[in-house]
């Protein structure tokens, strides 16, 4: 009798363990999908309201289309944010970025792929002189980017003589590059089917969060493409998913094979982990072999890379280059990345959130907007709604703990 105690005792406990994981597996989904819920409900109010004038997909990647530029931003600070660090000098990184780029091949006469590079080198030195201000010099991020910032746009002023750069009809800009920044010019579709291809695969990939514990390989590899074909078929004929897929324009097809780069990067290599690692607790990633110095480096050079592009992005999508143009975006490139913490996520800067919050926010303000708000209360509206959507998710994780 006592030995049946005991192994029911030791059965209670060794099923114990699977049970609380389960448990805090759900609550991850929970937690994780529940600002992203939200943003469906009020989605779904704005087409029962609007009808066909917000659920139109042409109109809603028009929106995305004109947003590229911040969401680049947005990547560009959320790889110094994961490492606990903020960069302001990403708008005027570019706002010269746009400046060059037109300048350097209407001006100068320069081929654009050379003022391409040297937008990009740009972007590298920027990031390497933050870097050596941060931690070589140990000045406070926010004084030390500023400052970078307003030098950095300082030198696109007196480049431009505080006008704006237009070219001409003798020296117009080469059409590849025109098309890239217009909305009805669309990629091969062989990068869309790339893009499809990795979205599939991160999905296959990120399942393996919620796989029970005592589900055998094989079913689960069974029970995982049953959810995305079933995901891909309510996607088909719910939601117009071909037309998102074969519409998709230039721009917004760059931006997403860049997005996919920087998430291997950052989830998927050693240096992810280590910028990961020095955010969490710096004392303790140097401890345990992280060389801070070197990856705080990195993820500084890379935010001015993604600045460099979301600068390029301006100059091809509007043609020309125009006085302080990245400024205004840098709210809301913060915004879409600390969205990035509540958007599939319990609290982790990640670049899927950055993005999908990022236009989470645009669509909820162009809602508003075509329902009859003046385009003025933009900013308050993406305001509200960055603080509404932190604030519940927050209040929701601390509810679950």
């Amino acid at each position: 009798m006592v030995n049946i105690l005991k192994e029911s005792s030791a059965s209670a406990s060794d099923t114990e363990p699977i049970e609380n994981s389960m448990k805090e597996r759900r609550a991850v989904l929970f937690q994780g999908a529940l600002t992203a819920v939200i943003f469906a409900a009020i989605f779904a109010a704005y087409g029962i309201w609007q009808g066909d004038r917000f659920l139109n997909v042409e109109a809603r990647l028009l929106d995305v289309h004109q947003s590229v530029p911040v969401l680049f931003l947005g990547l560009a600070v959320l790889v110094t944010l994961i490492c606990g660090l903020f960069d302001l000098s990403v708008a005027s990184t570019a706002t010269l970025s746009m400046y060059l780029t037109i300048g350097l091949t209407v001006k100068q006469g320069w081929p654009l792929s050379v003022a391409l590079v040297t937008c990009i080198a740009i972007g590298v030195l920027v990031g390497v002189i933050n870097a050596v201000l941060v931690e070589m010099l140990n000045v406070n991020t926010f004084i030390a980017t500023l400052g970078t910032g307003s030098v950095v746009g300082g030198f696109a002023a007196v480049y431009s003589g505080g006008s704006a750069i237009v070219p001409g009809p003798s020296d117009p800009l080469p059409t590849w590059f025109l098309q890239y920044g217009s909305y009805n010019y669309k990629p091969p579709l062989v990068l869309v089917w790339l893009l499809v291809a990795a979205a599939v695969v991160g999905a296959f990939l990120a399942l393996d969060w919620f796989k029970p514990a005592r589900m055998s390989t094989q079913l689960w590899w069974a029970s995982k493409a049953a959810v995305i074909v079933a995901a891909a078929v309510i996607g088909v004929l719910f939601f117009d998913l071909e037309s998102w897929i074969l519409d998709l324009p230039w721009s917004v097809t760059v931006l997403l094979l860049i997005a996919v780069a920087v998430w291997i990067l950052l989830d998927q290599t050693v240096f992810g982990r280590n910028l990961y690692a020095v955010g969490s607790n710096r004392d303790a990633a140097r401890l345990a072999g992280v060389r801070v110095t070197k990856e705080v480096l990195k993820a500084f050079v890379l935010g001015g890379v993604l600045a460099s592009c979301a600068g390029i992005t301006f100059a091809a999508s509007a043609g020309s280059a125009s006085t302080d143009a990245g400024s205004a975006y840098l709210l809301p490139a913060f915004s879409a990345a600390f969205l990035s913490t509540v958007v599939f996520s319990t609290g982790r800067f990640s670049v899927l959130g950055t993005i999908v919050g990022g236009i989470f926010v645009v669509w909820t303000g162009i809602g508003l907007v075509i329902g009859g708000l003046p385009n003025t209360w933009s900013s308050v509206v993406n305001g509200f709604v960055l603080i509404f959507a932190v604030a519940f998710a927050t209040y929701a994780r601390r509810r679950a703990t």
